[in-house]
């Protein structure tokens, strides 16, 4: 009877200590990932300018705030304004917060999303082929691919422009091609200038 009260008081420990072993491994593990998200740097009401090969301004990035974290080379940025100027026309983006992640070259826009084209200088002046007129979107959320310069979501979005006002749920603006693509249950109103 002895034996089996020892083996039995054994085994409870082994137990026991079994689950606290078990308890400060996950706490361990938990605390070296909350470790790593600490950012590594940060900065407030900054702006960068980005230079194309003639020296002149290509875009311009300001945020009240940003933080990097270096376990995935990402960054969180609050109140982000970002303006990409091309040869005949501008686009700007804000939103209330963003996340950058470098390797895969995209943004994500969150919350109050306002991309504003402006007319290029051909539609100031005369319609032609050529010539875009200006146009807003607002959504709450937009992934943008920085390499292909294409934007998407699959939310809720109105678009504007000087002639029509247009809803969608969800679409894909490509901003080198100038086409905007939009996906379901597209409503809107077009007026006509004559």
């Amino acid at each position: 009877m002895r034996t089996y009260t020892t083996l039995i008081i054994f085994i409870i420990f082994a137990i026991g200590s079994f689950w606290l072993l078990q308890d400060t491994n996950k706490q361990t593990t938990e605390d070296q990932k909350s470790a790593s998200r600490f950012p590594d740097y940060f900065m407030e009401n900054f702006s960068i300018t980005n230079l194309d090969i003639k020296g002149q301004p290509e875009s311009v990035l300001q945020a009240k705030k940003m933080l990097h974290y270096a376990d995935d080379d990402s960054a969180e940025l609050e109140l982000p304004f970002l303006k990409v100027i091309r040869e005949n026309s501008s686009v700007t983006l804000r939103a209330e917060h963003a996340t950058f992640f470098k390797q895969e070259n995209t943004l994500y826009l969150r919350d109050n999303v306002i991309i504003h084209r402006a007319a290029s200088h051909e539609a100031s002046q005369e319609a032609s082929s050529q010539a875009q007129t200006e146009l807003t979107i607002y959504t709450d959320y937009l992934k943008i691919n920085t390499l292909t310069n294409i934007a998407e979501t699959d939310k809720a979005a109105k678009i504007k422009t000087p002639q029509a006002e247009i809803t969608s749920m969800g679409l894909i603006f490509d901003n080198k091609k100038a086409t905007l693509k939009l996906n379901s249950k597209v409503k809107g109103i077009y007026e006509t200038t004559h």
